[in-house]
């Protein structure tokens, strides 16, 4: 994209109603023209009380942010999806500005670094926009990332999306046992530092949790050997259990929760699984 093009794109969006919903650039998009379907970062809130040392610089903290965008597209080519993190009062350069990588299936990511005011109590405007490989802009999506140097509970954390199988098949007689992970995707209003714990647990069997660990797959999660998580501290908490040729075939339910460090729960989710032969 040229520079007039991306200063215009991003002079039309500074000037939009700030909201937290994916806003299409008119009440009749272009035709054919890509379009924001999902739009999220994380954390939504940077809390100076709750930040590692590592974090803070003197007189300033160093946030790293994942910016992440379902977009809607036409035919095969992949378009442009462009990010600005501005200044709290819009105006001047934005503090980053750059493209999200493309993934598959219409996901774009992108992790950006960047340095605040650590005095000041500020919401900093995050915006995004796509445009088709003809430079027409399809749609914009916009929210803030808040900063705060006191934590105070607003919302429990959430589930929001389970990745477990419907099915699995019990090793027979004889043979080792087979490994399952289960994942768990969870968000945190107050960002994912503010996560205590995610586990689940057989709703037969209350007693017996499970902890689920978001590592990397690099220490041991609860009494097993790893967790089998892929990436580290992206809120997708993981967690290997064996199934042996001993366990009876059926349908378990499993219960899952998350808690943050003030105690707020989230809603139960609960999948069931059954164990085949």
């Amino acid at each position: 994209m040229n520079r007039s093009l991306f200063s215009t794109s991003l002079l039309l969006i500074a000037f939009l109603s700030a909201c937290d919903s994916v806003q299409q650039s008119s009440p009749d998009p272009l035709e054919g023209a890509p379009l924001i379907e999902q739009f999220s970062i994380s954390p939504q809130r940077v809390i100076y009380a709750l930040l590692d040392e590592s974090a803070i610089d003197g007189d300033s903290v160093r946030v790293s942010l994942s910016i992440n965008a379902q977009v809607q597209t036409y035919g095969t080519e992949v378009p442009l999806v462009s990010y600005a993190i501005l200044s709290p009062d819009t105006l001047g350069q934005p503090i980053r500005s750059g493209s999200l990588a493309y993934v598959q299936n219409g996901r774009f990511t992108a992790r950006v670094n960047f340095a605040i005011s650590a005095f000041e109590v500020q919401s900093y405007p995050v915006l995004i926009y796509v445009t088709d490989h003809h430079q027409r802009l399809g749609g914009e999506a916009r929210t803030s990332l808040e900063y705060a140097r006191f934590f105070e509970p607003q919302s429990p954390p959430v589930i929001e999306k389970l990745i477990v199988p419907e099915t699995f098949q019990r090793p027979s007689p004889g043979q080792p046992p087979r490994r399952l992970t289960i994942a768990a995707e969870v968000s945190d209003p107050d960002g994912l530092n503010d996560l205590e714990s995610v586990e689940f647990w057989n709703e037969a069997r209350p007693s017996e949790r499970f902890i689920m660990c978001d590592d990397g797959n690099q220490h041991p999660c609860g009494n097993s050997p790893d967790s089998g998580d892929e990436l580290a501290r992206d809120g997708i908490y993981s967690r290997t259990i064996f199934i042996l040729a001993g366990n009876a075939l059926g349908l378990n339910t499993f219960v899952f929760e998350a808690v943050d460090r003030s105690g707020l729960r989230s809603a139960h989710v609960k999948h069931t699984l059954e164990l085949t032969q």
